[in-house]
C-alpha cells in the first residue's frame, strides 16, 4: 500500500479512537522530486482507510522555486487535451475512484514554511466539522512537518495502538 508515513491520531489524554490519519503525498516513498505515475496514485487511493474519506491536502508550493507540489501528477499539472484545463485532484478521483466517495479539501501551504495562524484556524475548523461525518486523511509532502503542526494545533497525539 503506498501510504508513506501513515499515522493514526487521537485526542490528547483520551483513549477514544477518532477517524483521523496523516500521511505523505502519493508517491513520496519513491522520490521527493520525481514524477508519480497514476498507477502509484491508484495504490495510494486504494490504501486509504476506507470509503467516505476526506483528504485534507496541505500541498501547495516548494519554497525555493515556488514549484507546485502537484507538478508530480497528471492532475493539477498537465493539460487535459479535451478541455484544455488542468484537472483537479478531486476531478481525477471522481473519474477513477468515484465508488470510494473520496472528497478533497485543499488548503495550499508552502513546504518547510510555518502555516499562517488564520489558515491554521481554517484548517482546524474544516477538520473538526468533517470528523463528525467522515474519515479524515491529512496530507503534506512528507507526512510530518505541516501535518504535525495541524495535529499539535488540534491537541492530537499519535495513536500507537495497532
Amino acid at each position: 500500500m503506498e501510504l508513506f508515513r501513515k499515522r493514526r491520531w487521537k485526542v490528547a489524554g483520551s483513549n477514544e479512537r477518532i477517524p483521523f490519519f496523516t500521511c505523505a503525498r502519493p508517491g513520496r516513498s519513491l522520490s521527493s522530486t520525481g514524477p508519480v505515475p497514476d498507477a502509484i496514485v491508484h495504490k495510494w487511493v486504494k490504501g486509504q482507510p476506507g470509503p467516505n474519506t476526506t483528504i485534507v491536502s496541505l500541498l501547495g508550493k516548494k519554497p525555493t522555486n515556488e514549484m507546485s507540489e502537484f507538478s508530480f501528477y497528471s492532475f493539477h499539472g498537465q493539460l487535459d487535451t479535451n478541455t484544455r484545463r488542468k484537472p483537479s485532484w478531486q476531478a481525477w478521483l471522481d473519474k477513477h475512484h468515484k465508488d470510494r466517495n473520496i472528497h478533497v479539501v485543499e488548503h495550499p501551504t508552502i513546504d518547510f514554511q510555518p502555516i499562517p495562524a488564520a489558515k491554521l484556524a481554517r484548517i482546524a475548523e474544516d477538520i473538526t466539522r468533517l470528523l463528525a461525518e467522515r474519515t479524515i486523511v491529512l496530507v503534506d509532502s512528507g507526512g510530518q512537518t505541516r501535518t504535525g503542526t495541524v495535529c499539535a494545533h488540534l491537541s492530537l497525539t499519535e495513536d500507537t495502538r495497532s
